[in-house]
C-alpha cells in the first residue's frame, strides 16, 4: 500500500470514526420512550447515557441495555475497521476518533455523554481480555461505594495499566498504552461534573431516585 493510500485510509478513519462516535444513541433511545418517561429530546441534550435510562422506571430501564450495546458498538466498529485496514495503528486511530466524537459529538452540539460503553467497545477491538478485567474492576468499585461515576473513573484509570501488564499491541505496545492514557483522560473530562460532585459529597449513588439525581443530592 502506497503512502498516499495509507494517508487516505487514516483520513477516512478519522472522519468516519468521529461521525460514528458522534451519534447520540442514548438520546435516540430516550426519544423512543419519551412519552412515558419524559426524557429530554433536543439535540443539546445529547448527553443522555445508559445510566440515565437505567435510573428511570418502566420501559426506560429495560432500554438501558439496548443503549449500552449501541454505545459499545459505536466504539467497536471504527476500531475494528481500522484494525482490518491498517492493523493496530489503524485500530488506535479509528478508536480515538470515535471517542473524540463521543465526547464532542457533531450531532449533539459538542455535548457528549459520560457513558464508558464506547471506551469498552474500543478496548474490545484492541484487546478483549481487558474488557473482562475492567468489568470486574467496575463491579468491585460499584459494590464497594455504589457510585457509578467513581466506578467508571477507576476502570478508565486502570485500563492503561492493564494493557501494559498484558503487553497489548505487540510491537505497537507503546502506541496502545499512550492511546489508552488519552482515552482515559477523555473519560475523566466527560466526568468532570461528577468529579466535582464526588468531591463535594453531592454525587448520587447508583440506587438514587431520578429526582434526587436531578437535584444533585447524595443518597445514603
Amino acid at each position: 500500500m502506497g503512502l498516499q493510500a495509507v494517508i487516505l485510509w487514516y483520513a477516512l478513519l478519522a472522519v468516519a470514526g468521529y461521525l460514528v462516535g458522534s451519534v447520540p444513541f442514548g438520546l435516540y433511545v430516550a426519544r423512543y420512550s419519551r412519552r412515558r418517561n419524559g426524557f429530554p429530546t433536543n439535540r443539546a441534550s445529547a448527553n443522555v447515557g445508559p445510566l440515565d435510562l437505567y435510573r428511570r422506571s418502566g420501559p426506560g430501564r429495560r432500554l438501558a441495555g439496548a443503549a449500552f450495546l449501541l454505545e459499545l458498538v459505536k466504539g467497536f466498529l471504527p476500531t475494528f475497521t481500522g484494525y482490518l485496514a491498517l492493523g493496530t495503528p489503524g485500530a488506535v486511530s479509528g478508536g480515538s476518533a470515535a471517542l473524540v466524537g463521543h465526547n464532542f459529538p457533531f450531532f449533539g452540539r459538542l455535548r457528549g455523554s459520560n457513558s464508558v460503553a464506547p471506551l469498552l467497545g474500543v478496548l474490545l477491538a484492541v484487546y478483549p481480555i481487558v474488557v473482562v478485567i475492567l468489568g470486574m474492576v467496575w463491579t468491585a468499585t460499584l459494590a464497594a461505594w455504589r457510585y457509578a461515576s467513581l466506578a467508571a473513573l477507576v476502570a478508565a484509570a486502570v485500563s492503561p495499566l492493564a494493557l501494559a501488564a498484558l503487553d497489548a499491541g505487540g510491537s505497537y505496545e507503546n502506541l496502545v498504552i499512550v492511546a489508552a492514557v488519552f482515552w482515559s483522560l477523555l473519560v475523566f473530562f466527560a466526568h468532570r461534573e461528577n468529579i466535582r460532585k464526588l468531591a463535594s459529597g453531592r454525587e448520587a449513588r447508583i440506587d438514587a431516585p431520578v429526582d434526587e439525581v436531578r437535584r444533585g443530592r447524595r443518597v445514603r
